[in-house]
């Protein structure tokens, strides 16, 4: 048995053979070539905003030197904060002229400064002294007040005051824990030595 094609089956056979065809070149060329170029202009795109980013940033350099110079005031005026000292003796000797200055000028008479055994606070080592003194409240209060309004950065951590004559009660006796901190601002694992 033999099928017979006509010339109407001929063009339906050789129309679905051209479809197929075609589906198949569509598929298997044409798609990935399409999906390869719509990855490929997705890093041209990706690179061009890289590179616009890049632009901006240098275009902005005036910006990040003013920055720049902006962060080197606050570093110096930090460290102008501390003193310049690294070793707790000699910061302790420059605490205690600071101390010895401003007792001067609020007219308090200092009786006694000790130094006390350095330690590390929040990681920063710090020199404490002892001073022991006489004023009055007035003087006492200004001196406190020069204390804290200091180029350096000192702490009272301790105040202890009393009444020395009961005559005049604005005669008073005052012990002050003080600390500064050093300029070393990288902590030491067994703190610093005294």
């Amino acid at each position: 048995m033999k099928l017979k094609v006509t010339p109407r089956d001929k063009k339906f056979l050789i129309a679905g053979s051209v479809m197929v065809g075609i589906y198949l070149l569509a598929v298997w060329v044409i798609q990935p070539i399409h999906l390869e170029q719509k990855h490929m202009d997705q890093e041209i795109q990706n690179k061009t905003q890289f590179i616009q980013k890049y632009h901006e940033i240098l275009s902005q350099d005036s910006y990040y030197n003013a920055k720049k110079i902006a962060n080197e005031r606050t570093r110096m005026t930090l460290a102008r904060k501390f003193f310049n000292e690294t070793q707790p003796g000699l910061a302790a000797a420059g605490l205690q002229k600071i101390v010895r200055d401003f007792a001067l000028q609020s007219r308090v008479k200092i009786e006694q400064v000790r130094v006390e055994k350095s330690k590390v606070i929040d990681q920063m080592p710090t020199v404490p002294i002892s001073v022991t003194l006489r004023s009055s409240l007035r003087n006492l209060s200004e001196f406190i007040f020069r204390m804290e309004n200091s180029e350096k950065f000192l702490v009272v951590e301790e105040i202890t005051t009393q009444r020395i004559n009961k005559s005049n009660p604005e005669e008073l006796k005052t012990r002050l824990l003080v600390s500064g901190f050093i300029q070393d601002l990288t902590p030491r694992p067994d703190g610093p030595k005294a």
